[in-house]
């Protein structure tokens, strides 16, 4: 029994450690005392000498080891703790739903860069390589929060490699494909597709959508809710205003402009501008959106893969009331 220095590597570097050796109930023990500079041998001499008089007057129990979770237990903390602190925590959802039948029966301490490696390398047959850098980006960040709340000792997402992904492209339609588009669509959606195709809005910034931000006057939507948390403005041409005047003639329910899409963080009485009512989606479907089937049944090909709600047309303009599509 006795007191040495333990060196150990963390996230700002190797640490020096006072630590103490001794016997309890025939098993040998050690315990940290502190680190080197901050807690003295003296210190560490005096902790020993008083668990040894512990240990013969049978005062002294040892501290039971931290039980480590699985990354499936971990992930309901994970996202406990993305609901109140991040906009997109639905996203994550889907992410940590992908992770689990890989990874959910591992303790954090046994989730390996080799077993990453492995993940990555089953994942790429069936998705694209940004699919999959998504998915580690999310372990990433959990594995992050689990060594920060002392769950786990670092972070092997750290030492993996994530795939190169190709630049992302604008995709414009043609006047023929966003006429088979529209064609396939059924008529609660084509407002939805309609705006999108003339503003570029993102599919979040449509559900949030409020009659509050339309200005017809202006001819301007406000965007107040986007993924950078920056509030923009987007024109109106003319094909967008004569749609939402229409529903706003139609007196769908309530001031907001979705019309009651019902995603993991909305409620069934959250209520839009655009009318998402009555859409399926299944939440354990990654990237499930109510549009998937309509840009299948136009058989427009290579569309679907490039974010449906972010297709621009070669005819939007920037002005106010500026060529209808």
């Amino acid at each position: 029994m006795g007191v040495f220095r333990r060196t150990i590597k963390g996230k700002d570097g190797k640490k020096e450690y006072w630590y103490i050796d001794y016997v309890l109930d025939a098993k040998r023990k050690w315990e940290s005392v502190g680190q080197v500079g901050r807690v003295s041998k003296e210190h560490a001499k005096k902790l020993l000498a008083l668990r040894k008089t512990e240990i013969l007057q049978g005062k002294f129990n040892a501290p039971k080891p931290k039980t480590i979770p699985t990354l499936s237990e971990f992930a309901k903390e994970y996202l406990e703790f993305e609901k109140g602190n991040k906009k997109s925590w639905d996203r994550d959802m889907y992410a940590v739903i992908r992770l689990m039948p890989f990874f959910g029966s591992y303790r954090l301490k046994d989730i390996s860069p080799i077993l990453i490696e492995k993940y990555k390398l089953e994942r790429k047959q069936g998705v694209s390589n940004r699919t999959v850098n998504i998915e580690l980006s999310l372990l990433r960040r959990m594995l992050n929060l689990a060594v920060s709340w002392d769950k786990c000792e670092s972070n092997p997402v750290s030492k993996v490699k994530f795939f190169k992904e190709a630049p992302p492209k604008e995709r414009i339609l043609t006047l023929e494909e966003e006429k088979a588009l529209l064609e396939s669509s059924p008529s609660h959606l084509k407002p939805v597709l309609i705006t999108a195709l003339n503003t570029g809005m993102r599919y979040g910034e449509l559900l949030n959508l409020t009659w509050n931000d339309v200005d017809f006057d202006s001819g301007y939507i406000h965007v107040r809710q986007s993924k950078s948390g920056r509030s923009r403005k987007k024109p109106m041409n003319e094909t967008v205003r004569e749609t939402l005047l229409e529903l706003e003639s139609e007196n769908f329910v309530s001031n907001s402009v979705s019309s009651g899409f019902d995603l993991a963080k909305k409620t069934k009485d959250y209520r839009g501008v655009l009318p998402l009512t009555h859409v399926p989606v299944k939440p354990e479907v990654s990237g499930s959106s109510p549009v998937g089937p309509v840009f299948k049944k136009s058989e427009l090909t290579g569309i679907f893969s490039i974010q449906p709600f972010r297709l621009l047309h070669k005819k939007s303009s920037s002005h106010p009331y500026a060529g209808s599509l």
